[in-house]
C-alpha cells in the first residue's frame, strides 16, 4: 500500500504547474456551474411556491356580461389541455384591486364605483394549465386560441407562466452547462494526466519490464484524476461562496446551494477524473 502511495504521489508531483493550473480551470468552470445551479434552483423554488396561481388570464371585453362570460367558460373548458377555467366578475376584480393595492385600491373605488358609478376593472378568466406536459409553443397557441374568441379584450401570460416558462429555459441551459462542463474537465484532467505519463514515460515502461501489476500502473492515473476533480471542485466552491457571501446583502432572500449539491457537485468532479486517469492508463501505459 505504502508503495501505491509513494508511486501516486511521485506522478502527482512530476505534473508540476500543470496541476496549479488545472485547479484554477476547474475552479472556474466550477463557480459557473454552481452560479447556473443556484440560479435554477432559485427559479424552481419560486415556481413551487407559485403554483396556485393561473397560467393565463383573459380579459373581457365592457360590452360582455356575466351571461355571456359563463357561457365563454364553458367553451374555453372544452379544449383537453385546459384544466379549470374560473370567472371573476367585474365587481369582483374591484373587490381584489382594493386589497391588492390596499391605499391605492381604496382611492380606486371611491373615485370610479362610487362618485362616477364606473368599474375600472374588467371582468376576467382565470385559466389553469397543465404546463409540465405542453411546451412554450403549445401555450401560446392556446394563448391565441382564446383570443380568437369575440369576447376576448387581452390575454395574458401570468407572472407563474413566466416563472415556469423561464424554469424550462434554465433546465435547458444548465444541462446544456454540465455537459459542457463534463466535457472542459475532462479536457483538463486528462491533458495534465497524459502530459505526466509522457514525461514518466521510461520510467512506466521501466515498471512493466519489471513486472509490475497493472493495478500498480493504473493507480497513479486514477488518483491524479480524482485528486484534482476534487481539488479544483472544493476550491471552486470555496471561491463561489466567499463572492456569494459578499454579495449576499444585493442578492436578498437566495439561499445558498444545498449540501446535496455541493456534495454532487464534487463527486461528479471526482468521477470525472477517475475516468479520464483509467482512460488516459489505457491509452498510454
Amino acid at each position: 500500500m505504502r508503495y501505491h502511495l509513494k508511486n501516486a504521489i511521485s506522478h502527482i508531483v512530476r505534473a508540476g504547474s500543470a496541476s496549479v493550473l488545472s485547479f484554477f480551470g476547474i475552479g472556474f468552470i466550477t463557480v459557473l456551474l454552481a452560479t447556473l445551479l443556484l440560479n435554477h434552483s432559485f427559479i424552481l423554488r419560486q415556481s413551487e411556491f407559485k403554483s396556485h396561481a393561473p397560467t393565463l388570464i383573459a380579459f373581457l371585453k365592457d360590452t360582455v356580461d356575466e351571461s355571456a362570460g359563463r357561457t365563454l367558460v364553458s367553451q374555453i373548458e372544452k379544449n383537453g389541455q385546459v384544466l379549470a377555467v374560473n370567472y371573476a366578475s367585474k365587481a369582483e376584480s374591484l373587490a381584489r384591486g382594493e386589497i391588492q393595492f390596499q391605499d391605492l385600491g381604496i382611492l380606486i373605488k371611491e373615485a370610479f364605483a362610487e362618485n362616477r358609478g364606473v368599474n375600472p376593472f374588467p371582468a376576467s378568466l382565470k385559466i389553469y394549465v397543465d404546463e409540465d406536459l405542453i411546451t412554450r409553443k403549445t401555450l401560446e397557441q392556446i394563448a391565441l386560441d382564446i383570443k380568437a374568441h369575440g369576447e376576448i379584450e387581452d390575454v395574458l401570460l401570468t407572472g407563474q407562466g413566466q416563472l415556469k416558462d423561464h424554469l424550462r429555459d434554465s433546465e435547458r441551459t444548465t444541462l446544456v452547462a454540465i455537459g459542457i462542463a463534463v466535457a472542459i474537465i475532462w479536457f483538463i484532467i486528462g491533458s495534465v494526466i497524459q502530459k505526466t505519463a509522457i514525461a514518466r514515460g521510461e520510467e512506466i515502461a521501466l515498471m512493466k519490464l519489471l513486472g509490475m501489476s497493472r493495478h500498480y500502473l493504473l493507480a497513479p492515473f486514477v488518483v491524479h484524476g480524482i485528486f484534482l476533480g476534487s481539488l479544483g471542485a472544493l476550491c471552486g466552491l470555496g471561491c463561489f461562496y466567499g463572492m456569494f457571501y459578499i454579495f449576499k446583502p444585493q442578492l436578498g432572500a437566495v439561499d445558498f446551494l444545498t449540501i446535496y449539491q455541493s456534495i454532487l457537485i464534487v463527486a461528479g468532479e471526482m468521477a470525472i477524473g477517475f475516468l479520464a486517469g483509467f482512460a488516459a492508463q489505457r491509452k498510454l501505459a
